[in-house]
């Protein structure tokens, strides 16, 4: 599970799937990275559409979208897609990776550690790491200690399949986002500008949890 790959003749993409509930800095800089180490030509961030497992707090999936596009309007490399978002149907990550798959294209698959070790879980799981290289970056502050046996126990024919990627920036997430936004607490520099104006002038998060 090293960093580098072997050279290919095919273009590599790698796709960004997740909730981004919201997107903050940690997201970009994990594809910011990625894109330098794996050489992809392109990032794609798919916001999920209709989440197969519970999410907390959900924004709408077209604002979580907008907050996508804004936060990536500016990386060349980076696009959004609004695949899952416009599907009706749940968002089973092995029809994204069918719909993204070509025959010139390599396929990677950028996950956070913590996600990555529920993929047993997921519909057609053995499929989709046939089908696609994953990106797992660090979440846990074990070295990837828990996610090398996870893959040792349960995906041992895959380990080729499975790349780490270290960052500084693993204990920023949305949850802390959307919490700090509750709390009445700053998030500035945890997301992009333009993104944290769109929060508060909404009223993002601080109204959902005035629902419960």
């Amino acid at each position: 599970m090293e960093a580098n790959h072997s050279s290919t003749t095919k273009i590599r993409i790698a796709l960004y799937g997740g909730a981004f509930n919201p997107i903050h800095i940690g997201h970009l800089f994990v594809a910011k990275e990625a894109t330098y180490i794996f050489g992809l030509e392109r990032v794609i961030f798919i916001p999920t559409g209709n989440p197969v497992f519970a999410k907390k707090d959900l924004l709408d999936k077209n604002i979580r979208y907008n907050l996508v596009k804004m936060a990536i309007k500016n990386e060349d490399r980076f696009e959004v897609s609004d695949f899952e978002i416009k599907r009706p149907e749940p968002s089973y990550y092995i029809d994204t990776l069918k719909h993204f798959t070509q025959d010139n294209v390599e396929v990677f698959s950028i996950i956070g550690e913590d996600a990555f070790l529920k993929i047993t879980l997921w519909k057609d799981y053995e499929e989709v790491l046939r089908n696609s290289y994953f990106i797992v970056a660090k979440r846990l502050n074990d070295d990837f200690l828990t996610l090398r046996e996870f893959v040792s126990e349960n995906l041992n024919g895959f380990k080729d399949k499975i790349f780490t990627l270290s960052h500084p920036l693993f204990s920023i997430s949305s949850t802390l986002v959307r919490e700090r936004i509750k709390n009445g607490l700053s998030i500035t520099y945890l997301v992009p500008k333009e993104v944290e104006l769109e929060i508060l002038r909404n009223n993002y998060y601080r109204r959902l949890s005035s629902l419960g």
